[in-house]
């Protein structure tokens, strides 16, 4: 692999700045491809279990129709429940038995997680990338940004989750559709040159942010999800009312990859941006999260992620 790539960073910066009519129009046509292909077979359900975990009056009889007119995420979701992970002493039948005996909250975690998971298959692994190690960081990164909520900013953060496993879907996208740039960018990324979405830009025009976002718009997510997934990389271009989720979703995708876990699509991230999100957490959250703070939710996901291996989760 040579190291000079002919992309230099300032280009790259400056191929990024403004997202252009065409480029939309570009990112539309991918999105249709998207919605022809086998990628759009988990939209319906996706998009279904988003909406029981935005909706706070759901509860399981709201999940339990979504989850079994499709019988091969059943199926794995009642081997899951029955794992070493969850550790429920007797066997576990059907998916009601599964909401009374480990949560609905877990449930609805559980479901999205594996029908999201099948994007991740057929893997053909390519200059350190693969499918596998992708989805080893997305959970990751869902479960990094759920324990930032929960533990430090004492809040429940449904999105957050979501956000983490669905945040680098144009990474998949491109995985399919635009393999001779994708494979472009993977050779050209790495220690001394420039990172992923700088790259992608100077080839594209766009990144798999953007196109992440304009999936999730077209498949109708929640605002707060669309924006989180589009600016996962620049949040300090959000809008004031995404701050709190985007820069969560930075917080937890930076320090994934600062551990190495899964794939690392930007290993020249920016710690400058790390620090503004942590003090933009504290502002608006009115609490005091440190980087000790940080690192201990990142020791707990290291080991949930251990337990979900073992598992057969990842």
């Amino acid at each position: 692999m040579e190291e000079n790539t002919g992309i230099e960073k300032k280009d790259a910066a400056e191929a990024g700045e403004k997202i252009s009519v065409s480029t939309e129009e570009k990112l539309k046509e991918i999105v249709t491809q998207v919605n022809e292909s086998d990628i759009s077979s988990i939209k319906s359900t996706v998009s279904a279990i988003i909406q029981v975990i935005n909706d706070p009056k759901s509860s399981a009889k709201d999940l339990k129709p979504i989850i079994e007119v499709d019988p091969p995420l059943t199926a794995k979701m009642l081997r899951l429940a029955n794992s070493a992970f969850y550790g429920y002493p007797k066997t576990i039948n059907d998916i009601q038995e599964a909401v009374v005996c480990i949560g609905f909250d877990a449930i609805k975690e559980l479901a999205l997680s594996q029908k999201v998971s099948e994007l991740f298959n057929q893997d053909d692994p390519f200059a350190g990338y693969s499918r596998a190690v992708l989805w080893k960081h997305s959970i990751a990164v869902g479960l990094c940004g759920k324990l930032l909520y929960q533990k430090l900013l004492k809040e429940k953060g449904d999105n957050i989750y979501v956000t983490g496993l669905l945040h680098d879907i144009g990474i998949i996208v491109e995985d399919q559709f635009l393999l001779s740039e994708f494979y472009y960018v993977l050779d050209n990324t790495g220690p001394g040159k420039a990172n992923f979405p700088e790259v992608e830009r100077a080839t594209m025009g766009y990144d798999h942010s953007d196109i992440g976002r304009a999936v999730a718009e077209d498949w109708q997510f929640p605002d707060e999800l669309s924006a989180a997934i589009g600016r996962h990389h620049n949040p300090d271009e959000v809008a004031e009312e995404f701050a709190k989720i985007t820069s969560a979703l930075y917080i937890a995708n930076f320090v994934c990859q600062s551990r190495g876990i899964g794939y690392c699509d930007a290993p020249n991230k920016d710690y400058k941006q790390f620090e503004n999100c942590r003090k933009k957490l504290n502002a608006l959250s009115k609490v005091n999260i440190t980087e000790k703070m940080i690192d201990g939710i990142i020791d707990e996901v290291q080991d949930n992620i251990r337990k979900m291996e073992k598992a057969g989760w990842i």
